[in-house]
């Protein structure tokens, strides 16, 4: 009773990271306004033409949701089909280990999120199609306060440029699939394979970037940033976060399991390593790396 009440609390804990990880993002968003930074009317590079989105947010969100969910149910269950991994958890080896790289991978997409909201908000830089967005009645020289008469949404939006958030995010939802793949798909036949789904995933979000720059959404320097940080955070999310590539200590012996072996055997013990243990450890078989 008392290991199971640790463990809701170990569970409790972690979605309460993720929500405090998702703090900024959530309060700028709802209730910040952007900078309001001033410009020189005859700076040609915010007087691009107003565009349409050829990679919408509900279109990246399905691409990057449906992916995600795709690679890392199919991978888990797969993985734990054929006892390559598994949890010391008392639930369901399945669910256990897909509980610990979703929620991996949430936390890691809202510190993607608050990042990049933090830099769009403090910054405040116009977009490339500002002045088409804004409208404004008057406009000579330098102007600090501008009579926009645009819809105060997206003259609001259009404060938003550095850095970019499709870039950003697309980076480290697809950048985190690769690195998962890297480390799941280790098969001999997966050679090929392997770095072939790597590159559409990685090549989807550079493309996804392109786009941005291509739609005057955002300059050039706004995409590159943008995904660098999503890529960043992948890395580090991957390296510091996750076990992907870690080895982890032998799965725990039940006490009435280890009382029901043979005499003559030599009771085994659990490698206690406190610098990567944590509540929901795996076990890699020899054969995969």
């Amino acid at each position: 009773m008392k290991d199971l009440r640790k463990k809701k609390l170990f569970v409790v804990m972690d979605v309460l990271c993720v929500l405090v990880a998702a703090l900024p993002f959530i309060i700028m968003t709802i209730v910040f306004k952007p900078y309001q930074r001033g410009i020189y009317c005859d700076d040609e590079s915010i007087k691009y033409p107003l565009r349409p989105d050829t990679i919408t947010h509900g279109m990246l969100a399905a691409v990057t949701i449906s992916c995600t969910v795709i690679i890392i149910s199919s991978g888990e269950a797969y993985l734990v089909y054929s006892k390559r991994i598994y949890s010391n958890s008392d639930f369901n080896q399945y669910v256990a280990a897909l509980y610990k790289v979703v929620g991996t991978f949430l936390f890691g997409a809202a510190v993607s999120q608050s990042l990049t909201d933090l830099a769009k908000f403090t910054i405040g830089r116009p977009r490339p199609n500002f002045m088409s967005v804004c409208s404004p009645k008057v406009c000579t020289g330098y102007m600090q306060v501008i009579n926009c008469t645009g819809r105060p949404q997206d003259v609001t939006e259009s404060r938003l440029s550095f850095y970019s958030g499709h870039s950003s995010f697309g980076m480290y939802c697809m950048l985190f699939l690769a690195l998962y793949v890297q480390a799941r798909l280790a098969a001999k036949w997966a050679r090929l394979l392997r770095p072939t789904i790597q590159f559409f995933l990685v090549a989807f979000a550079v493309y996804v970037g392109y786009t941005r720059v291509s739609d005057y959404k955002h300059h050039w320097s706004d995409v590159l940033v943008g995904l660098l940080q999503g890529a960043l955070v992948a890395v580090l999310n991957v390296r510091l976060v996750s076990d992907f590539f870690k080895k982890r200590p032998p799965r725990c012996v039940r006490s009435d399991a280890a009382d029901s072996e043979e005499p003559e055997r030599k009771p085994s013990l659990q490698i206690a390593d406190s610098e990567h243990s944590n509540h929901y450890n795996y076990h890699h078989s020899p054969g995969t790396v």
